[in-house]
């Protein structure tokens, strides 16, 4: 029988593992934009509640799209009508509308900007591709809603194209249609009903988006990614 070998230290406590903050695997961009559209609706949202109005009309008049009688109306936006292409990811018809389209932006854009990497090239590479969505979702709406009254606005035309990019993130071409192509065929459905069920969603919009995530991600990520 032996005794401890006194010339040995003792083995070191185990370690415990540090807190992880919740938002430890968000990517910085994905931040920026929800914090930018959040802060874009605080503005108009106190705007409003204030009596004042002048930044909801600013923004209203910047960001909303616009076609048929409001279009004729207001105008369709500056800069000759291409802003509101881009801008009306920043501006939404309520709280439940901003909350919902966050929701989704959280849930799907970081699998969808991992893989363009970090750093300056990283990001302009997923906004590129983000406002892609964008303005490819309101093209899509103007074009069929040209000759009706519409307002549209909202980041839901982008965040489509994300939750596409997210399928091709996480599972290549499979994941993609797994997630894409039923959300699709719902939307191609609630399309042909529209005129019977008249919901205030821009379908249109969201297809655009979808359809540029489905087909253009893979581009984006060869073109922008670090290697």
């Amino acid at each position: 029988m032996t005794g401890p070998d006194h010339g040995v230290p003792p083995p070191p406590p185990p370690l415990q593992a540090p807190r992880q903050p919740v938002f430890t695997g968000l990517p910085a961009v994905i931040g920026l934009l929800l914090a930018v559209m959040v802060g874009a609706h605080l503005m108009d949202w106190w705007s409003v509640e204030q009596g004042a109005g002048a930044f909801h009309r600013w923004l209203v008049d910047a960001a909303a799209v616009r076609t048929g009688e409001p279009a004729q109306r207001f105008g369709s936006g500056p800069l000759g009508g291409f802003a509101p292409y881009l801008g009306h990811v920043f501006l939404h018809f309520g709280w439940a509308h901003l909350l919902l389209n966050a929701g989704a932006l959280l849930a799907f854009g970081a699998a969808a900007a991992r893989p363009f990497g970090t750093g300056f090239r990283g990001w302009a590479g997923f906004l590129a591709f983000f406002f892609t969505c964008a303005a490819a979702g309101a093209g899509l709406h103007v074009l069929v809603h040209m000759n009706e009254a519409s307002v549209m606005a909202g980041s839901s035309t982008a965040v489509m194209g994300l939750l596409a990019a997210a399928g091709w993130a996480d599972g290549g071409r499979r994941g993609m249609l797994r997630l894409a192509v039923p959300l699709l065929a719902l939307h191609i459905v609630m399309i042909a009903a529209d005129p019977w069920l008249n919901l205030p969603i821009a379908w249109t919009g969201h297809v655009g988006g979808l359809l540029v995530g489905m087909i253009a991600y893979p581009a984006f990520v060869r073109i922008f990614a670090w290697r």
